[in-house]
């Protein structure tokens, strides 16, 4: 983790977060950069902060008693740790940074009870919250409604940078809710298609235009 300068802050052309508050919320506010790989925040720990992610990607991962680990991807903007800031839960779940990212971080030891008593903020944390379990119903339905094939083809297109997909198999098949298995089968296939192309690094987009005609079926 990286410390971003708050004069630096300015320059950075990313989403202002000082709308969200009815109070000056700047005393409180620093800006931090995250190397892929880097923990956000670890499986089990009390955080003492809460996150605005506000460029780049990162992993929500949860792991069961039976070992399984199922992976949400986390895309900007959106929050880290509103959940454990409202008690809901206790501690946190592991978070990652997938690509760079660039996060808001608000420290609670001084205005935990100013911001759980601001309505701005309470609203505008209920309405994210609310279209973060929309987006949840959403994904859930086109998992049941749409092939894995499609809904892989909209995946590695948001998730490529500059053409190549180099996603973990295990936590992509548990995103997309298909079996380890499977879905080697179907990178196979798009590859002997001539859609995708395996590189030791990944899988290079060879015919963008038959992937996202794949990935429009999608609705």
């Amino acid at each position: 983790m990286k410390i971003v300068p708050v004069k630096d802050m300015q320059f950075l052309g990313l989403p202002s977060i000082y709308s969200l508050f009815s109070f000056d919320i700047s005393p409180y506010l620093s800006m931090v950069e995250f190397e892929p790989d880097d923990y956000i925040f670890k499986n089990g720990e009390l955080p003492d902060c809460l996150y605005c992610l506000v460029k780049g990607t990162a992993i929500l991962s949860l792991y069961h008693s039976n070992g399984r680990k199922l992976a949400r991807f986390m895309e900007s903007p959106c929050f880290i740790g509103e959940t454990e800031l409202l008690k809901a839960q206790e501690l946190t779940n592991e978070v990652k940074a997938q690509t760079l990212c660039l996060c808001y971080k608000i420290s609670l030891a001084s205005c935990m009870d100013t911001i759980l008593s601001d309505p701005v903020f309470l609203r505008n944390l209920c309405l994210y919250m609310s279209k973060n379990a929309l987006y949840d119903l959403t994904s859930y339905a086109r998992t049941q409604a749409y092939p894995v094939v499609n809904r892989l083809a909209q995946f590695i297109l948001l998730m490529a940078r500059n053409g190549l997909y180099k996603e973990k198999h295990t936590e992509v098949s548990d995103y997309l809710g298909t079996s380890y298995r499977h879905l080697l089968y179907v990178f196979a296939d798009l590859c002997k298609r001539g859609i995708l192309s395996k590189e030791p690094q990944g899988y290079r987009i060879a015919d963008p235009a038959r992937l996202k005609a794949l990935a429009d079926v999608v609705s």
